[in-house]
């Protein structure tokens, strides 16, 4: 079975020195699923650990025929920077630096 066609949004990310916590939705069917993850990419190459509730994996499952597939292309996509980056209505982009929190190096 093929996965059908989906289009992925991101709409917050906190950027760490190795790596940036991010929220987003999959849109795909008529239907938007909530994800947040994990995206790794200062050393040795880049790599992302969408995260999806167990309500969200069981409703992509049904819409996919195929979770474990849509997961791995899911993953490919974000690598290869195939999503958009766009706040909700009515809010702006968030993005923080965590160096620029207490507890931070600052620098």
């Amino acid at each position: 079975m093929s996965i059908p066609d989906y289009r992925i949004t991101i709409t917050y990310v906190s950027e760490g020195e190795v790596a940036n916590l991010i929220r987003g939705y999959v849109e795909l069917r008529g239907a938007r699923v909530p994800f947040s993850g994990v995206a790794y990419g200062r050393f040795g190459g880049q790599n992302f650990s969408p995260q999806f509730s167990k309500v969200a994996r069981r409703r992509l499952e049904g819409l996919t025929g195929d979770f474990a597939g849509f997961e791995q292309d899911m993953q490919m996509k974000l690598v290869r920077g195939e999503f958009d980056a766009q706040p909700p209505k009515g809010e702006k982009h968030a993005h923080e630096h965590l160096s620029s929190h207490p507890g931070g190096d600052g620098g």
